[in-house]
């Protein structure tokens, strides 16, 4: 049986949770861990309110999902570090801005699993699976190009398809439905 890492994005924060449940409701601790200012954290998780970002299933043992995930999971950088007129900005922002951009997390997470997948590449891990390829399930496969444009270079053992969703949160891609946890 395959195995995934999901991670899931809010839709109305844009803040992005790593987990290898198919629900984020099974594990409520995600957040304590994945969003270290308790001020930017959200007070309750409602699933209404998060969707699917990407899937990551082909998995070959429970242990390499974990290191992958382990590594997936921590808050990230952008994939393109920002330039000295961007910081400046950012410094002369309203607080009620402010906090709106440091919630937005989705580009950190996306730029910490590429840089994930290319770590363990180029360290020639046990995690990387020797017989089949992991798939990324995208949402939405612009994600895709940005890593690519910010001069990531994807490994060869990752191949990447459209994540199918019902109202939007619902994954109806049969290898993720099948995939246990």
């Amino acid at each position: 049986m395959s195995r995934g890492i999901y991670l899931f994005r809010n839709i109305r924060t844009k803040q992005v949770l790593a987990t290898t449940e198919k629900s984020l409701l099974s594990r409520p601790k995600l957040i304590k861990g994945q969003i270290p200012d308790p001020t930017l954290r959200p007070k309750a998780i409602r699933p209404d309110h998060w969707t699917p970002l990407v899937v990551a299933t082909g998995f070959e043992s429970e242990v390499s999902q974990n290191k992958i995930y382990l590594l997936a999971s921590n808050p990230g950088h952008p994939l393109v570090p920002k330039t000295f007129k961007e910081k400046r900005e950012y410094v002369l922002m309203r607080n009620k801005n402010k906090r709106l951009v440091d919630l937005d997390t989705t580009e950190k997470q996306v730029a910490q699993l590429a840089r994930t997948f290319v770590y363990l590449d180029s360290m020639k891990s046990d995690a990387i699976p020797a017989n089949n390829k992991v798939k990324l399930l995208w949402q939405d496969k612009e994600w895709v190009k940005k890593v690519e444009d910010a001069g990531l270079q994807w490994p060869s053992w990752i191949e990447h398809g459209e994540l199918d969703l019902k109202r939007g949160n619902i994954i109806l891609n049969p290898e993720v439905r099948t995939a246990s946890s």
